[in-house]
């Protein structure tokens, strides 16, 4: 029988899930020893709305969506051209980025739908949000 590792409890892992639109993670505090982080990776493959939040929502925590390319020769282009809705819903203020980015939603600042206008390449969106378990 193998000794028990002292820090073993800190590598844990990343539990991936079969979606509709592919795979994805979803890991919060429960699998990270109570760290109040919760993320969410998935890779956008086709045009339209992409990931699981369709319509503006609101958090009780800050989170922060990044969009990132998966050309690790150009890791400066994204691939594709996403928009993004930030704002009360009919006073929303519509981004369009297609380098990649960093989007920062405050507590209490409604944001969504991501959708994808243009792809030429998988890119990555991944949430961040401070918090060990999402509300949504």
């Amino acid at each position: 029988m193998a000794a028990e590792k002292k820090y073993e409890e800190y590598v844990v892992t990343i539990p991936f899930h079969k979606t509709p639109a592919g795979s994805l993670f979803s890991i919060g505090g429960d699998l990270m020893d109570g760290l109040d982080l919760h993320i969410i990776y998935a890779c956008a493959y086709q045009t339209g709305r992409t990931g699981m939040s369709t319509k503006p929502h609101v958090h009780t925590y800050d989170e922060a969506i990044f969009f990132i390319g998966t050309d690790p020769a150009h890791l400066d282009e994204l691939g594709a051209e996403v928009e993004m809705s930030i704002g009360e819903l009919g006073k929303e203020e519509k981004y369009t980025f297609d380098k990649p980015t960093v989007v920062v939603a405050p507590k209490g600042v409604p944001h969504c739908p991501i959708i994808t206008n243009r792809l030429d390449k998988p890119y990555v969106c991944m949430a961040v949000s401070l918090t060990a378990k999402r509300s949504d």
